[in-house]
């Protein structure tokens, strides 16, 4: 028996998830050395936070002391220069990457013959509520 083939939508979906993984997990490797490497260019020092941690203070009392407050979720699009910032980045990237495979896994739903205008739907319809929800703006 021959192998069967893999539909060209999966493969874009499997080489987009993938990369954008590996992409999001170096990015996460990096973002704590930036962090521990220049602790006065982050939003939470890590000289201060990682012993607040280890003392078992709650996420609150985190904030107030090492932060001066929770600024919201948001926080690391005006901080992508620092460490915590980068790292928050690297943690959106992986949290949405199945956005992105789905935007594209669509595009290949559409280019192929004969075209799956259903599952194209489908696909970008789920990439809609993946943004949506990230954004906050649609909660289940």
């Amino acid at each position: 028996m021959g192998k069967s083939k893999i539909p060209v939508p999966q493969i874009v979906y499997g080489r987009c998830i993938y990369w954008l993984c590996i992409t999001a997990a170096v990015i996460c490797t990096i973002g704590p050395a930036i962090a521990v490497a220049f602790p006065d260019n982050n939003f939470m020092n890590p000289h201060y936070l990682f012993p607040a941690i280890w003392e078992g203070k709650s996420p609150e009392m985190i904030w107030q002391e090492v932060g001066k407050g929770f600024p919201g979720g948001y926080f690391w699009l005006h901080n992508l220069s620092t460490g915590d910032g980068f790292t928050q980045l690297g943690l959106v990237l992986s949290c949405s990457c199945a956005s992105v495979a789905l935007i594209a896994t669509a595009i290949a739903f559409l280019r192929q013959k004969p075209r799956s205008y259903r599952w194209a739907l489908l696909s970008f319809g789920i990439a809609l509520l993946i943004v949506l929800s990230a954004l906050g703006i649609w909660q289940a």
